[in-house]
């Protein structure tokens, strides 16, 4: 008995195969024209990327342009690098002593500082350039802490006077983070200290000065 010859289908002529090719060609320059064009450059010749919601697409991943600062704004660069300062100060009985920092104008500060017992403080300046009388005073008073922020309104050197009216000594914790790169310390009958103070990755141990 002979093998049943299963028929086989004809072959696509040329035509049929010119023909499903061009089919293939429009379908896919539609696609380009309405979805992939509009979804992932943002363009839209024919509309169909807004109506198709397509338009989004682009704008999620597209690169916002570049913003710069405002000076008038809530940022503020700088050029020095952030530095950490942290250092214990003896104020002598019924004397007082002075630690500023230097801050160019716009340079900003946080701080806080604690003593063991009330001493006067003045928080003032010594703006750069200029005679003594020149200092302002930003606060004054009688505590035995205090913390906050500071913004220098011109360059110079900024900080405090502590004044110990007891009779025995009184120690200051001083603990300031800012946009420094040295204190400067004024101790009774001694000339001024200039102390550098290291970036922050470079910081020593707190330093003690009696």
């Amino acid at each position: 008995m002979s093998t049943p010859v299963t028929p086989q289908a004809p072959a696509p002529s040329a035509a049929a195969l010119l023909k499903a090719t061009l089919v293939a060609l429009v379908v896919a320059g539609i696609a380009l024209v309405t979805a992939v064009l509009p979804a992932e450059y943002g363009i839209d010749p024919t509309g169909a990327g807004e109506a198709l919601g397509l338009n989004n697409l682009y704008a999620a991943d597209a690169t916002p342009p570049p913003i710069e600062a405002d000076e008038a704004g809530p940022l503020h660069p700088q050029l020095l690098e952030y530095r950490s300062d942290s250092r214990t100060l003896t104020v002598p009985p019924m004397q007082g002593i002075e630690f500023k920092y230097e801050l160019d104008e716009g340079a900003t500060m946080l701080y806080a500082w604690k003593a063991n017992a009330y001493v006067d403080f003045d928080f003032h300046t010594e703006p750069a350039g200029l005679p003594p009388e020149a200092s302002e005073s930003f606060e004054r008073g009688e505590a035995s802490q205090k913390r906050g922020g500071y913004t220098a309104p011109y360059d110079g050197i900024h900080g405090w006077y502590w004044e110990n009216k007891t009779d025995r000594d009184v120690t200051v914790t001083l603990n300031a983070m800012g946009f420094f790169d040295s204190g400067t310390l004024f101790l009774p009958e001694r000339l001024p200290q200039v102390i550098e103070i290291p970036p922050l990755a470079a910081a020593d141990a707190p330093a003690s000065e009696n």
